[in-house]
């Protein structure tokens, strides 16, 4: 169960810091196995919660279904695997739902021991998530039955990440450090175990024998998938998870540039780094534009029901476990819910070019040149609960899918910009679509999950956020 201590007499230390030395470490707590007195799994109709999807026609024509997910909390991204769907009761709930993806029907829910289901992965018959209140679990993905386990500490504000072998996931420990875990995905058993700098954007991401961090601090880092040994890392002001693409890797960065006497500008703009070192790889960021966004404090964003939905779950005041400062500093965000949705202007990089969302303007870049191949700027200034106007886009079918905090779903041509077709849903949506088997997946910030039939059987293969469970699809 979840203990939070308010008004702490210790102050933590903050770590701002590009590296720790120190070698992997495996730690000795054992995940635990079979439902407990905290869990519950509910599969028959009888026990089941009565929840009915209706069935939506939207203005643009396209149809589909909107199911109302009890609680009104905002929805992750949803995982798509084998005609089912995966997804959290939203922040603060305590359920965990498998629903089937054409129908929007409720086949089992997981109610858990601790509050907040992230995002979850698929993999191997496997589904993956963690509560932001402390605990990863590993389900059977047809049946919702309990693997296995695990307390790691609070608040969770990332999601896993999943290879054949083993889940990846971050989490603040009793020693003021943020650490990053690799455990067996069967089991749980641990296999290594480092210090980082703080939290992470978003979710570990894996290419190849690597996985890649970026912390809210700006901190990126590379490890070894099989022993957690440290590559590299930079200390990069970096504000999204890394793309890696062809051996390199696309992220985005923040700059200041000075006004006057006592204030600054915040921009953002893409970069490269080499892959071997993490160096940056141009001089001059890609794209750079002002990004107001990335202020604490602006008017555009949804400060008080941050504050609400942080304060419905036990944080009156900002937890010193989670090191918000550094997200204050560094994204302009200062709430747990924030950070748990904010996911940045992180690129999908598909045949050389890059595509984004910075701001109001949706982009693509050839990666090459850096210069753009196209762009579209919407009049929107809506942002959605993880502080953006727009959430990153999913990519299938040679289309781009973005979700708005105005609650509208585009799809846009890759290769040209042209928007093929959007639709209003309503509520404000956060988090990345998944698409699937024709259709796109939109869950909204007041518990909305919609599924959209996109007329297109093709649209298929962006299965959960970042695409698959190594987010780098």
């Amino acid at each position: 169960m979840k203990w939070r201590i308010i008004g702490l007499g210790i102050v933590l230390f903050c770590f701002g810091i590009s590296q720790i030395e120190e070698l992997p470490k495996f730690k000795e707590t054992v995940p635990q196995q079979g439902i407990d007195a905290d869990d519950e799994l509910m599969r028959s109709p009888e026990e089941l919660p009565d929840l009915v999807p209706k069935p939506v026609v939207f203005d643009g024509g396209h149809t589909g279904w909107k199911l109302q997910v009890p609680g009104n909390r905002p929805l992750a991204t949803v995982a798509y695997e084998d005609g089912l769907l995966f997804v959290g009761g939203g922040y603060g709930s305590y359920e965990f739902y498998a629903i089937e993806a054409q129908t929007g029907k409720v086949t089992w829910m997981f109610r858990t021991g601790d509050d907040g289901p992230t995002a979850a992965v698929v993999r191997k018959g496997y589904v993956v998530f963690n509560t932001e209140s402390c605990i990863i679990y590993v389900l059977k993905a047809k049946t919702g039955e309990k693997v296995w386990e695990k307390w790691l500490g609070d608040p969770l504000m990332s999601q896993p990440a999943v290879d054949d072998e083993n889940v990846y996931m971050a989490y603040p420990g009793g020693d003021g450090y943020h650490h990053l875990a690799c455990m067996k995905l069967n089991n749980g058993n641990p296999v290594w175990d480092v210090k980082i700098a703080g939290d992470l954007i978003s979710a570990p991401i894996i290419d190849k024998q690597s996985v890649y961090i970026t912390c809210f601090d700006g901190t990126v880092y590379r490890y070894n998938t099989k022993n957690g040994k440290l590559v590299w890392s930079q200390k990069k002001q970096a504000t999204c998870a890394p793309t890696i693409y062809d051996d390199k890797i696309f992220i985005s960065l923040r700059q200041e540039q000075k006004v006057g006497d006592d204030s600054v500008k915040q921009y953002e703009g893409l970069a490269t780094l080499n892959n071997d070192d993490g160096e940056q790889t141009q001089t001059e960021l890609w794209v750079k534009r002002e990004a107001p966004y990335l202020v604490y404090g602006r008017r555009t964003a949804k400060t008080e029901a941050q504050a609400e939905l942080d304060a419905s779950v036990g944080f009156g005041s900002a937890p010193g476990t989670a090191k918000l400062n550094q997200a204050k500093e560094n994204v302009g965000q200062y709430s747990v819910v924030g950070c748990w949705a904010y996911q940045g202007s992180r690129p999908v990089v598909k045949n050389n070019c890059s595509y984004n969302a910075m701001g109001n303007e949706l982009q693509c870049l050839d990666i090459t040149s850096g210069k753009k191949v196209w762009s579209n700027t919407i009049t929107l200034e809506e942002e959605g609960i993880g502080g953006r106007v727009f959430a990153p886009p999913a990519y299938a079918n040679s289309k781009l899918f973005f979700g708005a905090g105005n609650g509208e779903v585009f799809c846009i041509q890759a290769k040209d910009g042209k928007l093929l077709w959007k639709e209003k849903v309503d509520g404000s949506v956060s988090f990345q679509p998944a698409v699937a088997k024709g259709m796109v997946f939109v869950s909204c910030d007041n518990g909305l999950l919609y599924g959209i039939h996109t007329d297109d059987v093709k649209d298929d293969g962006w299965y959960m956020w970042g695409g698959n469970s190594e987010h780098n699809k």
